[in-house]
């Protein structure tokens, strides 16, 4: 568990590097590539991961997303916004399924909040602030999540919190040690 969370972390600061040098104002492109790259970097933290690693959910849903979008807005494919978007969470869905019946780690609920985040931070760019429209503020989230997971590799492996270390006292029929 501690190396693969050390992996998700390096992987998710890895891909806020890539979203922010990519999409504008630093990259070249436009704003509306952020679901594709963030979904890349949730399926490449899920590969190093194995089948085991929980961002398989996140990762095809957030990615079929980001294809739909990207075929939509830059002008690839001339079809209605929400319905294609709305088709392509599902095959993400789906398709996060379909590697729960083979084996992998997914969840329905990761694949339930990964449709409702997709959905929510979709909002959040046509009617919130200006900031949710910016994919320097999505690097920054993708990268203060892996250091989240670094974080917490490191507090796991506190001296104080090591597994290997028996308490001090037994526990009583009262609770606590």
């Amino acid at each position: 568990m501690q190396a693969q969370r050390i992996t998700h972390g390096l992987v998710l600061i890895l891909g806020a590097i890539v979203l922010a040098v990519l999409v504008q104002p630093i990259g070249s492109r436009p704003f509306y590539w952020v679901p594709l790259v963030t979904g890349l970097t949730y399926l490449l933290a899920a590969a190093v991961g194995g089948r085991t690693a929980a961002l398989w959910a996140p990762g095809l849903v957030v990615t079929t997303w980001g294809i739909a979008v990207i075929l939509i807005l830059g002008r690839t494919v001339d079809v209605d916004f929400a319905a294609a978007t709305v088709t392509a969470l599902g095959a993400g869905a789906t398709l996060a399924v379909l590697l729960q019946r083979a084996g992998f780690a997914v969840s329905a609920l990761g694949i339930a909040l990964s449709v409702l985040l997709a959905g929510g931070f979709e909002l959040l760019d046509a009617v919130g602030p200006a900031l949710f429209g910016k994919g320097w503020a999505y690097a920054i989230l993708l990268g203060g999540w892996g250091l989240w997971e670094l974080r917490l590799v490191r507090t796991h492996n506190a001296p104080d919190r090591d597994p290997a270390v028996a308490p001090t006292t037994a526990p009583t029929r009262t609770g606590g040690w």
